[in-house]
């Protein structure tokens, strides 16, 4: 750790940023940067000398050291921070193996305490034997009895489960459970090596008790007579009460503590006693591969959870048991994870800051060779447009005096670069006499206001010739002291030329505009006084035919033949329609050229005057009306009266042929600013086919047997809402009624005529 912080540090003092003067900030008392300088000496300026480093040094170019730079720096960031990380987790896998090489020492002491214990364990039962096994050869069974359960009572609670004697046919002769004898054990491996081994206590492996229904191994000493076996005795010790007790030990909820039998069964387990039952160790373990062995450790994945575990072991010496206590990795190393994790968090910042500063400095690299690359791509550029946009630049010290100009200005100017110096005094006397004070004001104001330099003016050329430019331009100070000015000039000579011509063709435009505009307003006073005229002069023998038509009824009626009556009757019905027409066609001019004056208008309690006035002039008729209350809109009363008229009339007679007629009126919502209407009913409809027909003066969709009219009053109502600002719109379905949706505003709008 302290390798890896020490290595951590020296990285943070080779890439930590200087501080000093290399700045890349724009110099504060002239403005000049740096890609401005470098592009004073792209261009040999021979005038003031600028900072900043040259495109050339030493006979090679200084693009390629940026460049250079930038891969030498990008490859050193790479490589710290790789030995950075080298060095992070070579120190924690060291600090990882220190600590499970002490888990290692840990473990093998445990497995020695712990072994010690179990020898204490199996030599009290073995001292136990013994003694029941004088029992059983000296006392009578009654006595056997009372004398067993009095050495089992001496043992440690739980340690044995019960004691059992089998003789030499296999069959048991005593339990001290209390169950019936006579069971056959015979067959199980620790009868069998009981019965031709030697006397001395054994370890059975671990089998399912027939007796008590669970796993158990027995401790056990035959009884020889005479040299002969006769019978053994054993004590059943339950595996789950050793597995407690080894259980016991303060580990961690990972640790696991075995006992294992010579043979690699397990005997006991602290954790997953259960699973463990049956199982046997690998022969690949040192206890087992080495039997000579006494202890020792080895680190290996558990073959019961096949968890990584680092296990120290100790062979009991006598029956040959091995106590292993295994220590999960996991638990080992917990405590350990939090600096570890620091480890690696401290670490990846501080790659993160060293990449992080690498990666600047190749970005900036990388740049200036672009910057470079580009800014000598951008002078010719720069010269090339210059020459195609006829634009020039200038540039004037105002504390020097002198003024630069770039070769497209030498072009407009048209004077020769080697035959004249550039200077302020210079160019007012290519400048127009009649523009020369404005345009010295116009640059000296600009200086003095801090504003921005655009003029356009005159340039008087050789021969007498005038030539337009427009100049921008604007000026750096140092403090409250101006230091140096920079514009463009452009030749708009053809824009100017332009613009005078089109504003004279528009001086035109106006006063033919005008003289059209007289012309029209006379032309329409005609027409009005026109449609007048003919419209009176039209209504005189009108009323002439009409009148000696009636006349001819009344006191010729009974000359006449029927075909003669039909006859006249259709001369008065043409004479009233063609009546009705002139009347419609002066209120359609009427309303071309009236004035509105818009108030608050209550539709409601119109529409209630106009179907009243309908139901008074047909009082025979039943119609059902329904006029929604409180409907308003600001508008002309006498136009709004006039739409209802036409609008609700149209309803009365649609519905005349129709039974149940019912018409309503009401308002369906607000819609930018505008107040939606509609009128309603269910009369003979209309087919939508020949909707565009609908408001189009005279055109009529019924033929006049059907429905009489002249097919100017819906002209008339989309009249008079355009000019309140809305729209109307017809839906409608034939046989089964129509729809008229009309808008008006809630405020006074402007027409053509004006605002009211």
């Amino acid at each position: 750790m302290n390798r890896m912080r020490v290595t951590a540090s020296a990285a943070r003092k080779i890439h930590a940023p200087e501080s000093g003067p290399a700045s890349r900030l724009p110099d504060i008392r002239t403005g000049h940067n740096k890609e401005r300088d470098r592009r004073c000496e792209l261009e040999q300026c021979s005038s003031a000398p600028c900072a900043g480093p040259r495109p050339w040094d030493g006979g090679r170019p200084l693009k390629a050291r940026p460049r250079s730079f930038a891969l030498l720096a990008a490859v050193f960031t790479v490589v710290a921070a790789g030995v950075l990380w080298w060095q992070s987790l070579h120190s924690q896998t060291q600090l990882r193996e220190q600590v499970l090489l002490q888990a290692e020492q840990r473990s093998l002491h445990v497995a020695d305490a712990m072994a010690g214990q179990v020898q204490a364990q199996l030599n009290t039962m073995d001292v136990t034997l013994r003694t029941l096994r004088d029992h059983w050869v000296r006392e009578p069974r009654e006595r056997f009895d009372l004398l067993a359960k009095e050495a089992l009572a001496s043992l440690p609670p739980g340690l044995v489960s019960h004691l059992s004697v089998a003789d030499a046919s296999g069959h048991l002769a005593y339990n001290s459970l209390g169950l019936e004898t006579g069971r056959y054990v015979g067959d199980r491996d620790s009868f069998q090596v009981a019965r031709l081994g030697p006397d001395a206590m054994r370890v059975s492996a671990t089998v399912r008790s027939r007796l008590i229904g669970r796993w158990a191994f027995a401790v056990d000493r035959p009884v020889l007579r005479q040299g002969r076996f006769d019978v053994v005795v054993y004590l059943v010790v339950e595996s789950a009460y050793i597995a407690r007790e080894l259980g016991k030990l303060q580990l961690s909820d990972q640790d696991v503590v075995s006992l294992v039998h010579p043979d690699g069964h397990y005997l006991a387990r602290s954790e997953g006693n259960e699973a463990s039952m049956g199982q046997q160790v690998p022969a690949d373990r040192p206890y087992r591969a080495q039997p000579t062995l006494s202890h020792g450790t080895y680190r290996v994945d558990d073959v019961v959870d096949h968890a990584p575990r680092t296990y120290g072991w100790h062979r009991l010496a006598d029956p040959g048991l091995v106590v292993s206590v295994g220590l999960a990795d996991d638990s080992v190393l917990a405590p350990l994870a939090p600096a570890l994790r620091r480890n690696l968090l401290v670490t990846g910042v501080l790659s993160l800051l060293l990449l992080g500063f690498g990666g600047v400095i190749v970005r900036d690299q990388l740049r200036m060779a672009r910057s470079q690359r580009a800014l000598a791509r951008s002078e010719a550029r720069l010269k090339e447009a210059q020459q195609l946009a006829g634009l020039g630049s200038w540039e004037y010290d105002l504390g020097s005096g002198r003024l630069r100009w770039s070769d497209e200005v030498y072009r407009i100017f048209e004077v020769d670069p080697a035959l004249v110096q550039p200077s302020f005094e210079r160019f007012l006397e290519l400048v127009h006499p009649d523009d020369r004070t404005m345009v010295r004001q116009t640059f000296h104001t600009s200086v003095r206001d801090r504003r921005t330099y655009n003029v356009v003016h005159r340039m008087l050329l050789p021969g007498g010739r005038v030539k337009y430019v427009r100049e921008r331009g604007a000026t750096e100070y140092d403090g409250d002291r101006p230091v140096r000015s920079m514009g463009t000039v452009l030749d708009v000579t053809e824009v100017r030329t332009a613009q005078l011509a089109l504003q004279q063709l528009n001086e035109e435009l106006e006063s033919r505009v005008t003289e059209r505009t007289r012309e029209l307003a006379q032309a329409n006073r005609e027409l009005e006084a026109f449609a007048y005229s003919v419209s009176h002069d039209l209504r005189t023998p009108l009323r002439s035919i009409h009148g000696f038509a009636c006349v001819l009824e009344e006191e010729e009626a009974g000359k006449l033949t029927d075909v003669g009556r039909k006859h006249l009757q259709r001369i008065q019905d043409g004479s009233r329609r063609m009546g009705k027409l002139i009347t419609d066609l002066l209120s359609l001019t009427y309303l071309n050229r009236a004035r509105m004056h818009q108030e608050p208008v209550n539709l409601s309690e119109l529409a209630l005057a106009v179907a009243g006035e309908l139901q008074h002039a047909e009082p025979e008729r039943k119609v059902v009306w329904h006029i929604e209350e409180g409907m308003t809109a600001m508008a002309d009363p006498g136009l709004m009266r006039a739409m209802l008229q036409n609008l609700l009339g149209n309803a009365w007679k649609y519905t005349s042929q129709t039974s149940q007629a019912k018409v309503q009126f009401t308002c369906t919502g607000d819609t930018g600013g505008l107040t939606v209407f509609c009128v309603s009913d269910n009369g003979a409809g209309f087919d939508m086919a020949y909707s565009e027909q609908l408001f189009m003066p005279f055109k009529r969709l019924h033929a006049h047997h059907e429905f009489e009219g002249s097919g100017v009053g819906l002209a008339t109502v989309q009249r008079i809402v355009q000019r309140h600002g809305g729209t109307v719109r017809g839906v409608g379905a034939v046989g089964e009624g129509a729809k008229f949706y009309f808008s008006l505003p809630a405020t006074p709008v402007v027409t053509d005529l004006g605002t009211w």
